[in-house]
């Protein structure tokens, strides 16, 4: 099994795309043809140097191998990342992207909008969508052939290949090997996020990047000290053990409240793949792994032991709010929970590191989702690429810069205050502060500022756990099966997964699970992954 570590120059070869099925609707408003308008056939491009910025040097320095940095504190020297405006001269620049927040004032009537505008030297128009209505707006711009200067394109938009090179700007000039240098901030992005932006021969965006440490089983540590229990099981035994002691039915305590989670910690104890493992170009699923089935049976039996929440069946409880009041001790979540967790809930949060099931087997650590989304600009004269591309490199500079303080939190005095070592916004700020910017570019995530305790928690585990990393090998490969039928394929194997965990369906069931998912798509997935893996070598 191919373990796809990125820390080499990885040359990425893929097709120009595919002729569009005529009738398809989605491109043909943008006056597109069977024929790429790109770079056709194959072609190879090599990813952005990683270069680390050296311009603030955190409490803990990040890893090559995908440890984060970690700050105890906020620097409170800021220093300046970008001499002058980056976007002098480029008037206005139309933006589509997604947010989270509730929509903050217009620029009218936001000094904080205003400022950034002034910073930056363009006027960012910024059109902002809810994320739940995202993807429809997302695909109704492309198809209306009216693109923005710069677009979030969403993970899950179908042909995203297609709308890239062929609508897109291609930034392998500007960023591909040590070009990338001119833009010091995106160098500073590792290159398992820019995995996703090569297509066709070119890169064809920037991403939003996150951290590959993935998902975490969170565990109540001040509870587990409580008990005496040990916070660092080395084998599956040890495990079971572990959330044993953790339940107490008559006292309303519970090991586990969801079963995916735990599905997933015991298939890394088994050493099964990060969803598709590739071996000499052939590509075997997860859910087709021995191991994972063994997974599976082996929650069913914690299950029927009683370690799970009696509403876990459901489906419908407020996790978060049990892992803080204590009814449940352990709950799988993405790795920024940790803080959410912490300074929600006032407890003490730890990870619990896969180990080997048992003597014999070891262990792994499934990588998460590098990157967020990508942003990608509409074609134009290349000077005005680099300025956008400068506007991006400005918005991803790091913690200790002023820029990022400028990012997170607006004007000092104005927008926010310190309150000893943490920067505190004010009413104004919480209002107008608060544009989606981390969806337009970002830098890379970090551990912290917060208490050193916990930001040393974080950093030990994931010096425990990077070590067994295992990234998905079709990272950077494209499927456009799988943006198409995800949610059904995923369906097919959660069903199955509950309907055993919860003894509705024997073990065996599993196995038509499988031959189910593979016809339903599966199948074709993988053999288009094969032959964007054939392409790429």
């Amino acid at each position: 099994m191919r373990n796809t570590v990125i820390n080499r120059r990885r040359f990425l070869t893929l097709t120009g795309g595919a002729a569009l099925a005529a009738g398809t609707g989605l491109l043909t408003g943008c006056g597109s043809s069977s024929t790429p308008t790109g770079r056709g056939g194959a072609g190879s491009v090599t990813l952005p140097d990683y270069i680390p910025s050296q311009l603030v040097k955190p409490d803990l320095p990040p890893t090559a191998e995908g440890v984060m940095a970690g700050y105890y504190q906020y620097p409170r020297n800021l220093v300046t990342g970008v001499t002058g405006k980056p976007g002098e001269g480029l008037g206005d620049v139309s933006v589509l992207t997604n947010m989270f927040n509730p929509v903050p004032p217009a620029v009218g009537a936001n000094r904080y909008w205003q400022e950034l505008n002034n910073r930056l030297g363009a006027n960012l128009n910024i059109t902002m969508t809810p994320s739940a209505d995202y993807l429809n707006k997302l695909s109704t711009v492309i198809a209306s052939g009216d693109l923005p200067d710069m677009m979030l394109i969403s993970a899950r938009l179908a042909r995203r290949a297609d709308v890239l090179t062929r609508l897109c700007a291609d930034l392998s000039e500007f960023v591909s090997g040590s070009a990338v240098a001119r833009f010091p901030f995106l160098a500073n992005i590792p290159r398992d996020p820019w995995l996703a932006t090569a297509y066709g021969g070119g890169i064809y965006a920037v991403p939003i990047p996150r951290a590959i440490v993935g998902r975490i089983m969170f565990a109540r540590a001040d509870l587990l000290r409580q008990r005496g229990l040990n916070p660092a099981p080395a084998s599956y035994a040890e495990f079971l053990e572990l959330a044993r002691g953790l339940t107490d039915a008559r006292q309303n305590r519970w090991a586990f409240a969801s079963a995916k989670g735990v599905i997933i910690l015991v298939s890394d104890m088994l050493g099964v793949p990060n969803v598709w493992q590739e071996q000499g170009g052939k590509f075997v699923a997860e859910v087709e792994s021995p191991q994972r089935k063994e997974a599976v049976a082996r929650v069913a039996e914690m299950y029927q032991a009683g370690l799970f929440h009696p509403d876990t069946i459901g489906g419908r409880l407020q996790l978060r709010d049990l892992f803080g009041n204590g009814t449940v001790a352990l709950n799988s979540d993405g790795y920024a929970a940790w803080d959410v967790l912490a300074d929600t809930y006032k407890v003490e949060v730890g990870g619990i590191v896969a180990p080997g099931y048992d003597a014999g087997t070891r262990p792994v650590h499934r990588s998460g989702a590098p990157s967020f989304a990508l942003t990608a600009f509409r074609k134009a004269d290349k000077g005005r690429i680099e300025k956008l591309l400068a506007i991006c490199d400005w918005l991803a500079a790091p913690l200790g810069t002023s820029e990022y303080m400028f990012r997170k939190f607006g004007v000092e005095g104005t927008h926010w205050n310190w309150q000893g070592d943490v920067p505190v916004r004010t009413d104004l700020g919480n209002v107008e502060a608060k544009l989606p910017l981390e969806y337009i570019s970002e830098s890379p995530h970090v551990l912290g500022p917060a208490d050193r305790t916990r930001v040393d928690a974080q950093r030990a585990f994931q010096e425990k756990a990077i070590p067994h990393l295992l990234r998905n090998p079709a990272e950077g490969l494209y499927s456009e099966t799988s943006l198409s039928k995800s949610g059904e394929l995923t369906k097919i194997i959660d069903t199955a997964e509950l309907d055993i965990v919860f003894g509705r369906k024997p073990i065996s069931a599993w196995d038509d699970a499988v031959r189910q998912w593979r016809a339903a798509g599966g199948d074709q997935i993988r053999g288009e992954y094969e032959k964007a893996f054939a392409e790429q070598q």
